[in-house]
């Protein structure tokens, strides 16, 4: 069971980074064109974000990670609910902006920040271990 947890927690992840910096880009594009700002189109990134640190949790809880490498233990959760977290404060954040120009900038830039701890989260999880 803890195979196929893992296996679709891997894929999932890979799949939620490449709708994250599509968002994010879509997001700067949206800014540069000035068009009204609808949170619809930061809502697939976010939803499989939490999916995928769901999928994470349940995992961590499954396979007793607690007691895996410390890189696996502690760093990669703590770096995806950062992602999680940062995702959704700048998303909250972009949706009480009056301007819609800053309101895209924002999401994006939350995106590409919840971006940057995805692929540090990715990169602990798949480092060899150091000793």
């Amino acid at each position: 069971m803890t195979d196929v947890l893992y296996q679709v927690h891997m894929w999932l992840a890979y799949a939620t980074t490449v709708a994250v910096l599509v968002g994010a880009l879509m997001g700067f594009g949206r800014a540069k064109d000035a068009r009204e700002f609808s949170s619809g189109a930061y809502v697939l990134p976010m939803v499989l974000l939490d999916i995928v640190v769901t999928f994470g949790l349940v995992l961590y809880v499954v396979s007793q990670a607690w007691q895996g490498r410390p890189e696996i233990a502690y760093v990669h959760p703590v770096l995806a609910v950062i992602a999680l977290g940062l995702g959704h404060a700048l998303l909250g954040r972009a949706k009480q902006q009056r301007m819609a120009v800053d309101a895209h900038r924002t999401a994006a830039r939350g995106l590409l920040l919840a971006l940057l701890f995805i692929l540090a989260a990715i990169g602990v999880a798949s480092a060899p271990p150091f000793l």
